[in-house]
């Protein structure tokens, strides 16, 4: 099969986020397919793959370039580059690549919606079959975290395009285990629903790629022992410092810890950042310790100086149809307790065994569960890395794909 995999936001292992599509495409191929990714020129997620828009080998996966325009922070920019991208696939140059590259199988992700109306015009064009593959569901999305109301004129606008992919597709895959009811209500038909988790790629200990990824500068390596040795458990969290992610309650929750000697490992950067440093200065927290962000080869020698680990999420409605975090998958290769703040019925977390629930907001109650696992911590047996191998690894989950595609077009 000759598939198309469009997604905006696409990155690669050595260029960053999104993963996705890069590994599931590097998998289709192995497994006899040809894949291109379609992306942007531009995006937040890892600047510029390229200056110049068109195909391009990234990392032995080929992926089109779609021109767009370049911006920063969330703002109008960023609204015109989404539009320059979904709208730029009917240019003169994507329609002669896609003469001399016709689909058999079109896999729109919705990073946001606005190329869907080009994926349906090239499916039908070519016969194609037209798989909607949904990790956040917009616009609800907007309304839960940001607050927006469902009448301003981007919701609406957004809305129209993603209820046009659920009508129009001949398949929906979503990252959200619970959201099937959720999408029919929206237009899909019912009996087209996959659920394809998220996922993580396992290398090979025995290939090149693998050694270069387990050299890690030795700076660094002593830089987070000196920041950990003198705890007797440490509570960790690598990634996105922003509002959603909701960091205040492990903060607050940290004055407690530092009666029992428990420090907490913060790894990243974003919005809120300076506001959860000045916070902790505030309550003099010595035992926080922040790191900037670090590439994805040393998440995991992070994760290892780690007990366990964190994740949090404002408190919505919207995950009780499920979550997909990459960082999930992280913790769990490595074995480790998560204290999770997110209510969400079902997650990979749960079916692994190595989630301990709190709620979003009581700082007072991630405490206690925390001082608890200090307390008992050699008593936690875990095997969620061979949870994670079994469901969750990109080439099962292209394994899968495939599958599903093959049925779709018979």
């Amino acid at each position: 099969m000759n598939i198309w995999y469009i997604h905006p936001y696409s990155g690669s292992p050595k260029h960053g986020m999104s993963f996705r599509p890069y590994y599931l495409a590097n998998h289709f191929n192995q497994l006899g397919h040809t894949t291109t990714v379609i992306s942007s020129s531009f995006h937040h997620l890892c600047g510029s793959l390229s200056s110049e828009p068109g195909v391009i080998d990234v990392e032995g996966v080929n992926y089109y370039l779609q021109k767009s325009t370049t911006y920063s922070g969330n703002g109008i920019g960023r609204l015109i580059n989404m539009f320059s991208f979904g709208f730029g696939l009917f240019s003169g140059m994507f329609r002669r690549f896609s003469i001399d590259n016709k689909p058999d199988v079109i896999l729109a992700s919705t990073a946001h919606p606005f190329h869907l109306l080009a994926s349906k015009y090239y499916a039908k064009k070519y016969g194609a079959k037209l798989i909607l593959e949904v990790r956040d569901i917009w616009p609800l999305s907007l309304q839960e975290l940001l607050g927006l109301s469902k009448y301003h004129p981007l919701n609406v606008v957004i809305n129209i395009f993603q209820k046009f992919g659920y009508k129009n597709c001949d398949h929906c895959v979503s990252l959200l285990g619970n959201a099937e009811n959720f999408f029919v209500k929206e237009g899909l038909p019912e009996g087209r629903f996959t659920y394809i988790p998220n996922g993580i790629e396992l290398l090979d200990e025995n290939s090149n790629k693998g050694e270069e990824n387990n050299k890690v500068p030795l700076t660094f390596i002593n830089e987070l022992q000196r920041a950990t040795t003198n705890f007797d458990t440490v509570i960790g969290y690598t990634g996105a410092l922003g509002v959603p992610n909701n960091m205040m309650p492990l903060i607050e929750a940290a004055s407690e810890l530092k009666k029992d000697n428990i420090g907490v490992l913060i790894v990243g950067d974003g919005t809120q950042k300076e506001e959860l440093q000045a916070r902790a200065k505030e309550l003099s927290l010595n035992n926080v310790v922040f790191f900037g962000k670090v590439p994805k080869t040393l998440v995991a020698t992070v994760i290892e100086h780690c007990d366990a680990l964190f994740i949090g999420a404002q408190p919505t409605e919207l995950y009780k149809y499920g979550i997909s975090l990459n960082k999930m998958f992280d913790y769990m290769m490595h074995n480790k307790v998560v204290f999770n703040g997110i209510d969400s019925p079902g997650n990979p977390l749960e079916k692994a065994g190595c989630e301990v629930k709190f709620p979003a907001d009581d700082a007072l109650a991630l405490s206690q569960e925390v001082i608890k696992f200090h307390r008992n911590k050699k008593s936690y047996t875990l095997n969620s890395s061979k949870f994670v191998k079994e469901h969750h690894s990109y080439k099962q989950l292209a394994k899968k794909y495939i599958s599903l595609m093959e049925s779709l077009v018979k």
